[in-house]
């Protein structure tokens, strides 16, 4: 049992009321909007975060765009009368401690690092939700994807790097590193020795090109020199075109069930690289 499947055991020990499911569920963390809204029928969520209807970064964008929205404050939250709060352990600390000294039931969830903290955070919220089999049907669809992904054992790991504006990248211990991985591709920026979330300078990544890079891109509207860098020159001669794959943001800032689409849009660059093909960059480009 991993620390989340031991919170909301406590949680459930302290509050008998939750044998009931809960009918108000309210979400204050972008991680925690998706659960609910994959989990959830909408007639059972009292609101989600702001960030659940941001296409750029929410898998479930267009089925949380009829949802009410809050913006972490307990004066949003607490008319609503939610029955289950699900927060993030980073964010809204001061409603998080109020609500609690209201009685109000919260569970916080942490980040995800690879595809069982997925299965143990789904199952963690499903639980607590009252639809364990929901959780279960997910995550039987995701497992049957990544096998699909899953290279061959003799297929040779290209090395990919993920790059975001700044230079800015994950190494080791991350969600993006265990989304490679299942890709069937080496994390460049780990092999670097980067443990976590890091930068590596356009010097050196231009010097010894990885095989694949997995660029993200300016939010349309927000032009900034750190994004700018993606479009760096030296980054242009060193990867061309079919070195480069676009993984929309919102299939992994979050780690879910729908994580499993990053892998397939890899192990596809992966297999591309593999016979020389030229649609690296474009497929995917758009997909949300």
């Amino acid at each position: 049992m991993r620390v989340a499947a031991a919170i909301l055991l406590a949680i459930c020990l302290a509050c008998p009321a939750l044998a009931a499911p809960p009918q108000r569920v309210v979400s204050l963390n972008l991680c925690t909007d998706q659960l609910a809204v994959l989990l959830l029928p909408p007639e059972r969520i009292a609101a989600v975060s702001f960030l659940a209807r941001d296409a750029d970064l929410s898998y479930v964008a267009e089925r949380a765009a009829s949802l009410p929205v809050v913006h972490g404050t307990a004066e949003e939250i607490l008319p609503l009368k939610p029955d289950l709060v699900l927060a993030g352990t980073f964010t809204t600390r001061p409603t998080v401690r109020l609500l609690r000294a209201r009685g109000i039931p919260v569970l916080e969830l942490g980040l995800t690092r690879d595809f069982d903290d997925i299965r143990d955070q789904t199952r963690t919220v499903a639980a607590a939700l009252g639809v364990p089999e929901r959780a279960e049907a997910l995550l039987a669809e995701m497992d049957r994807r990544l096998a699909a992904a899953a290279p061959a054992a003799e297929d040779r790991r290209p090395r990919a790097l993920t790059f975001a504006p700044g230079g800015f990248t994950a190494g080791s211990g991350t969600l993006s590193d265990a989304v490679m991985r299942a890709a069937g591709l080496e994390n460049y920026a780990a092999g670097r020795g980067l443990n976590g979330y890091g930068y590596l300078p356009i010097e050196s990544v231009a010097a010894d090109p990885p095989d694949l890079l997995v660029a993200g891109r300016e939010r349309p509207g927000h032009p900034s020199l750190a994004g700018r860098m993606l479009s760096h020159p030296a980054l242009d001669r060193s990867l061309p075109l079919e070195a480069r794959r676009r993984v929309p943001a919102a299939l992994w800032t979050c780690g879910g069930p729908f994580t499993v689409e990053a892998v397939e849009l890899l192990a596809a660059a992966r297999r591309d690289l593999r016979r020389g093909g030229p649609e690296v960059a474009a497929a995917g480009s758009d997909r949300r």
